[in-house]
């Protein structure tokens, strides 16, 4: 990915464009020298005892000097990576060449005359070629990425249609082969990571390693799929189990059964803004391999990131067998009757979607609202989670701040698995929020990801930033103590926010901001109890990580709190691949990956075999025959 290893930025090309209170104006800028450091241990963190210094001009520095903890200093919340504290942004030197690049490598850059957009598939629209057209925009610079058609029902229609047709071919395929196809794609997908991740960072504002990371997941889930490929079939295009007749007549007859895993069709996909990549591969891969089709919505603010990986999987599916169209993705934009259409469309065998709450119930309430003849639609529900923290008094607390820290503000706590409160023993409480303050005022570099020394980005949008500043507002109101942060600082960039609860039952804190903020409660030894009710009365339940090494508190937390992910001594923040991910409650009670990675996708046929001419042998042994 566009991010350095080595002490200096790597094709530094002037001028690059700044932006200043939205006028874009053009600037020589000098690229300063960096300082990096490779220790792998927060410097500021008690237990690495290594002070790195100062001396570097910090309103023109990338990477500001690690230092160690001081609590008498009174520095800002943040370091402005670049210099432009209106701003807090920093431009990568080389960012328009990236962003430049990366279009043209992905075939999506519509200001090439010679080579303007296509649809990815030559007889179906996934771009739609004709039409109006909608910009996508960079939230970190709020310039223009590229513009694309918005599709319309007929374009919808006609790639539902093409995925029902390859999709017949695909379930004949013997499983082996189709694993096998699953796994190519997953190395194309990798092969493309540098384009795939620069366009995540440019579309979505994250850094680049988090976009990395990201793609890493697609290779983990193909993994699983290639150490569960018998699952699948084998040399046959669905499972067959067999069974004998536990009724003894049955058996005696010869009598015996068989169970066909079947592909249930066509799955729907909807996936979110802030990861447009894993959550679709988690789902996707698995329903391919099980010889299903795939037709993705993406959420309009990442819709660039779906069109490049549908055309990289495309692209596998086309040059092996002819599939092509077994996988597409429709832009709707934000035209909700057109998804609603989608939704309720009988086509659709399950919709599998990743958003917020009000997605989820609009899914629900549109296929409610055709009765009987959409009963039998799957829907696998993932819709965020209010995470918590809790650090007990026997916890490694610089364990805990760090993995705090990274939860809360990672993504620029736009994650559904975001740390959102982080409940604290008595005991260690007041060192807990001194080192974690430190952290917060001497950790967090704001910025365009693609700096070296950034890692936190933008919100994703200008509406996000208005949620952030009214949701800091309602939280002190409430009567939350600021503590450090809650500015937005121009753009759509703001500052990550801590904050300190009155106690339990705080209405702030269950409630889902969906922005780095992170509020800290206080509670002691006879409030274990308290800390599990706090957490529940919110009904999300996604993520917690506790930190301790009482096993019995662990078990506690673990058996009691009404979550999907427990993690012990890790944060909330991310899931292992290839496992169970989901939650319960308002987070939608779905999971993905897992044991049940394929069966998801499957429907069962259930035979009982007899012989042909054979005795009758009536269900439950009931006797028709006059005594």
């Amino acid at each position: 990915l566009a991010r350095p290893s080595a002490p200096r930025t790597r094709g530094l090309r002037g001028p690059a464009r700044l932006v200043v209170n939205g006028a874009a104006k053009k600037k020589k800028l000098t690229p300063p020298a960096l300082e990096v450091h490779d220790n792998p241990q927060p410097a500021w963190l008690p237990r690495t005892r290594i002070s790195h210094g100062g001396g570097a001009n910090e309103s023109n520095v990338v990477a500001v000097p690690r230092r160690t903890f001081n609590a008498d200093t009174d520095e800002p919340i943040y370091a402005v990576v670049g210099g432009h504290p209106e701003m807090a942004l920093a431009l990568a030197f080389s960012r328009e060449t990236i962003s430049r690049e990366t279009l043209r490598a992905l075939d999506l850059d519509d200001r090439r005359r010679e080579r303007p957009l296509r649809p990815v598939l030559p007889d179906v629209s996934v771009f739609a070629p004709e039409g109006a057209r909608r910009d996508v925009f960079d939230p970190t610079t709020n310039a223009r990425l590229g513009s694309i058609h918005v599709a319309s029902w007929p374009h919808v229609d006609a790639a539902i249609k093409r995925a029902k047709e390859v999709q017949a071919r695909w379930a004949s395929v013997p499983g082996d082969e189709r694993v096998r196809i699953v796994l190519a794609v997953a190395d194309a997908i990798a092969k493309n990571a540098t384009h795939l991740g620069n366009l995540l960072t440019l579309e979505v504002g994250k850094t680049p390693s988090e976009s990395l990371g990201e793609l890493a997941e697609i290779a983990e889930v193909a993994a699983a799929i290639g150490e569960r490929k018998d699952e699948c079939g084998g040399s046959l295009a669905y499972p067959v189990r067999r069974y004998e007749s536990r009724d003894k007549t049955r058996k005696s007859l010869g009598w015996y059964g068989e169970e066909r895993a079947l592909p249930i069709g066509i799955v729907g996909k909807t996936t979110a803004f802030n990861f447009p990549y894993a959550p679709f591969a988690w789902g996707a891969l698995p329903a391919m391999a099980a010889g299903n089709g795939v037709v993705w919505k993406p959420h309009p603010k990442a819709t660039l990131c779906a069109m490049a990986l549908t055309k990289v999987i495309d692209d596998v599916l086309r040059t092996n067998g002819g599939f092509s169209g077994l996988v597409t993705c429709v832009d709707a934009g934000d035209d909700e009757a057109l998804t609603r259409r989608m939704w309720r469309d009988a086509r659709f065998a399950m919709w599998e979607c990743t958003g917020g709450e009000a997605m989820g119930e609009a899914l629900l309430r549109s296929l409610a609202s055709e009765g009987a003849t959409r009963l039998g639609v799957r829907t696998l529900l993932e819709l965020g989670g209010n995470n918590a923290a809790v650090v007990h008094a026997d916890a490694d607390v610089a364990q805990a701040v760090e993995s705090v820290l990274f939860g809360a503000t990672g993504t620029s706590g736009q994650r559904c698995t975001s740390t959102r409160v982080a409940y604290v023993h008595d005991d260690v409480y007041n060192y807990f929020e001194r080192l974690l303050v430190a952290g917060y005022k001497q950790e967090l570099r704001i910025g365009d990801p693609f700096t070296p020394g950034v890692n936190v980005g933008p919100v994703f949008h200008a509406d996000a930033v208005e949620r952030f500043k009214r949701g800091v507002d309602a939280c002190v109101k409430a009567g939350s103590t600021l503590l450090c942060g809650g500015r937005a600082l121009g753009g759509n960039f703001v500052e990550p926010t801590l904050l300190r609860a009155p106690g339990f039952n705080h209405p702030p804190t269950a409630t889902e901001l969906f922005s780095p903020v992170l509020h800290l409660v206080r509670y002691r030894d006879d409030q274990l109890g308290d800390v599990v009710n706090d957490i529940n009365r919110g009904g999300h339940g996604l993520s917690c990580g506790v930190f301790t090494g009482n096993e019995d508190v662990f078990e506690t937390l673990a058996t009691t709190l009404r979550v999907g992910i427990a993690n012990l001594n890790y944060g909330t923040s991310g899931a292992e691949a290839g496992e169970n991910f989901g939650g319960e409650g308002r987070t939608g009670g779905g999971r993905q990956m897992g044991p049940n990675m394929f069966r998801t996708y499957t429907r069962y046929v259930n035979t009982m075999r007899a012989p042909l001419g054979g005795e009758v042998v009536h269900a439950q042994g009931v006797s028709q025959k006059k005594r």
